[in-house]
This record gives C-alpha cells, sequence and structure tokens, in this order.
C-alpha cells in the first residue's frame, strides 16, 4: 500500500466534514480548501467555487480542442456519525484494519472521489498529460440533497460540457446530465453517464 496515497487519505478523512449541520460549515470551508490544494499539486486548475451553502471544488485541465472532455463527479460531504456508541474507534480518525480504512466517509464518498485523483496524479506523473480534458466537480452539499449542483452546472454549461460523466457515488440519477437533449429540446452536458459504485464496510 502507497503511505502517502494512505496519509492522503487519512487527512481527506479527518475532516468532519457534516453538510447536515451548520455548526460544521468551517470543516467544510477547509475540507474543500484541502482538495483545491490537492487536485493543484496533480497539475490541475482548482477553485472553490462558493454556493448558498458549501463550496462546489471545481478542478480541471487547460481545455485542448483536439481532446474529448470527461467529467468527474463526487462529493466531500459526510453523514452524521451518530449514534457513537456503534463505532469502536473515533468515526474522524481513521483506522486501518485487515487492510481496510476505518472512517465516516470512507466510502461515501471519500475513498472514492480521492482514487479518481490518484489516479490522475500517477497519469500525470507518468505521462506528463492526460489523453482527455478532465473536469473534477466535488461538491459539499451531496448528504442534503444538492441544492446548488443544478444553479452551477447550468451556469458553466459550455465549459463543462463533455462526452461522459463519470459519478463516483453509487448510482445517482441524474438525467439532466446524461443525454443530447432533454424533453424540452435543452441541450444537456453531456452524451454518456456512467456510475462508480464501492460496497460500503462495517463499522469497526
Amino acid at each position: 500500500m502507497n503511505q502517502k496515497y494512505l496519509d492522503d487519505f487519512y487527512s481527506f478523512l479527518r475532516f468532519p466534514s457534516i453538510s447536515t449541520d451548520e455548526c460544521y460549515a468551517e470543516q467544510l470551508n477547509r475540507c474543500a480548501e484541502w482538495l483545491v490544494q490537492k487536485l493543484r499539486n496533480i497539475g490541475l486548475d482548482a477553485e472553490a467555487v462558493r454556493t448558498g451553502n458549501h463550496p462546489i471544488v471545481w478542478g480541471r485541465t487547460a481545455h485542448d480542442a483536439k481532446k474529448r472532455t470527461v467529467l468527474i463527479y463526487g462529493h466531500y460531504d459526510v453523514q452524521p456519525p451518530d449514534p457513537l456508541e456503534m463505532w469502536n474507534s473515533s468515526p474522524f480518525e481513521p483506522v486501518l484494519k485487515n487492510g481496510y480504512v476505518f472512517a465516516r466517509g470512507a466510502t461515501d464518498n471519500k475513498g472514492q472521489i480521492l482514487a479518481h485523483i490518484l489516479g490522475v496524479e500517477e497519469t500525470m506523473q507518468s505521462n506528463h498529460e492526460l489523453p482527455v480534458n478532465l473536469h473534477f466537480v466535488i461538491e459539499g452539499e451531496e448528504e442534503i440533497g444538492s441544492p446548488s449542483l443544478l444553479k452551477f452546472l447550468e451556469q458553466n454549461r459550455e465549459r463543462l460540457r463533455s462526452v461522459v460523466v463519470v459519478v463516483s457515488d453509487s448510482e445517482m440519477e441524474s438525467a439532466w446530465l446524461s443525454g443530447q437533449r432533454d424533453k424540452n429540446g435543452d441541450s444537456k452536458l453531456c452524451d454518456r453517464q456512467a456510475n462508480i459504485s464501492f460496497g460500503a464496510q462495517p463499522r469497526p
């Protein structure tokens, strides 16, 4: 196991980025900024886009008209860890046990989205570029119904237009992301959607 990647995972998981409780708003901001810096460190342009609630992290490569465009969606917010008495370890202090990392958010959705980021990092290190234009859209409001996501996508529709959207958070339905045109004739964001899900592990 790559210790650097594991350390990144631990750092990501230590943020109690609970979107359902406004008391954790500053922790969500810090988590978003951590992601922005991580994306910049691997060679992408990145920013935390402010919303009415919690920031959307937007990372991207420079656009090359000769390449197709891929968008990877994920989220960094998590559910509350209650009831705490059901945990055998602190939910925001990761524990490695039998090859699995246990912490709140490890499989929903921090592990999945970080796996994509690390895959991009390795590709950039090996090839110095990606074969596609790439966007990461990582929101902080999925656990409260994504109230800011649609507005963000609509405002940035042309820049985000992609041939495929990879949803790293189970089978999230997003009809407005896939296909050529919707029933009203409005152009949608991408041509295809791919869902990638990971099985959850029991609490330690």
